[in-house]
């Protein structure tokens, strides 16, 4: 008799328990109790429908509920991230596009290994022809007094192959730095366009330098590569005829295990619920030093994402003479914060000779569109064809 008891018993808690797990996130969705971590990454929310007859016999009112429903729900955020955590903990696979788990869990992004072993490689004659034109431009504004320059930024899987899982590697060419784009642009664009190899020089100084120049589970160079990188940049400039900059003084490095700004960017992309352990990173104070008897260089920098984390500390404002970003040759910032503006939309041959120098950052994963429609767009503009 008390074992039937007990059946029952148990019977209401599972019964009352799965009643709660139904109930709990349709009051959360109405009441908002809890408060939720919002997911990291691109997320279009979706409005609440509208009821109308005519959408309802159509069907539409239905499946755009639906939607809302499922993106709203309560606790949708917590078991997003318990779904992705189980994931990575159990399975070694991250639910996130695009996203590499390697060896003690370096996180890679799946381009830059493809870049790192030559895969997305452009072709000789390809890279040839467009060195070519850049040099040319290059030739017509050192006439007009102005400067261009390229910097090859580094990519994560140049950097730290050593990490890289093998299953990333079977199905790819093995022809590590021998064949890439990096080797070929880098090969090409010597005594005709001025560059600088930074994926070479952080990878020549890697171990030597005293804070971490990539951050383990982030896809950009360090908040500490970024200032190396500046200050690199800083002396190369203010060796070309007319060029100056300000100097750029490191006040102190602060140690830190957890990341700051972009130093976990891909983490942050995967929304898991524990954060994977990281490697101790280097944070710089620093300050820009003017002299206010000199007058100081414009730079126009035309860049991928690798230049957002100097853009957001100030490198365009405080050591470009306020020069403009155009990221990836489409969306120019500043200007771009306040209201949209592109780079088709100005005039482009007079915002380019408003600057002294003009550079070029790319990093090796996007070498296979090196210059984002820049070098075209600046060959026409000054060799138009008859």
């Amino acid at each position: 008799m008390e074992g039937k008891k007990n059946s029952t018993l148990l019977k209401r808690i599972l019964v009352g328990a799965m009643m709660l797990a139904l109930v709990f996130p349709m009051l959360q969705h109405k009441f908002k109790w809890v408060k939720e971590t919002p997911l990291n990454g691109a997320v279009e929310l979706l409005e609440r429908p509208v009821f109308s007859y005519e959408s309802w016999f159509e069907g539409t009112y239905q499946d755009q509920r639906t939607d809302y429903l499922n993106q709203n729900v309560g606790f949708r955020n917590a078991m997003v991230r318990t779904y992705n955590q189980w994931h990575f903990s159990f399975y070694k696979q991250a639910n996130a596009n695009g996203v590499v788990i390697g060896k003690d869990n370096y996180l890679y992004e799946e381009n830059y290994i493809k870049a790192h072993f030559g895969e997305d490689i452009r072709g000789t004659e390809i890279i040839q022809e467009q060195v070519e034109k850049l040099a040319k431009v290059s030739d017509t504004l050192k006439k007009l007094g102005k400067h261009l320059v390229v910097l090859l930024a580094p990519g994560k899987a140049s950097f730290y192959p050593e990490y890289i899982p093998r299953k990333s590697t079977i199905n790819l060419p093995m022809n590590i730095g021998a064949r890439n784009n990096l080797y070929e642009y880098d090969r090409l664009l010597k005594g005709k366009v001025p560059t600088m190899n930074l994926n070479s020089w952080f990878i020549k100084n890697k171990g030597k330098m005293p804070h971490l120049l990539y951050p383990k589970t982030g896809i950009h160079w360090s908040k500490y590569g970024e200032i190396v990188m500046a200050d690199t940049l800083i002396k190369f400039f203010n060796k070309l005829p007319g060029v100056q900059l300000p100097h750029l003084i490191v006040d102190s490095i602060t140690r830190k295990i957890e990341m700051w700004d972009t130093d976990d960017d891909i983490e942050k992309g995967m929304n898991l619920l524990f954060n994977i352990p990281d490697n101790e990173m280097g944070y710089p104070y620093f300050r820009v030093v003017k002299n206010p008897e000199k007058k100081y260089s414009k730079v126009l920098t035309i860049a991928d994402s690798y230049f957002w984390g100097p853009f957001n500390g100030g490198m365009s404002r405080d050591l470009f003479n306020d020069g403009r970003f155009w990221y990836y040759n489409e969306a120019i910032f500043p200007d771009s914060y306040e209201s949209p503006l592109n780079v088709k939309d100005v005039d482009f041959q007079k915002k380019l000779e408003e600057n002294d120098v003009i550079l070029i950052i790319c990093t090796d994963a996007n070498l296979f569109k090196f210059g984002f429609g820049f070098i075209e767009q600046a060959y026409d503009t000054y060799f138009p064809k008859r």
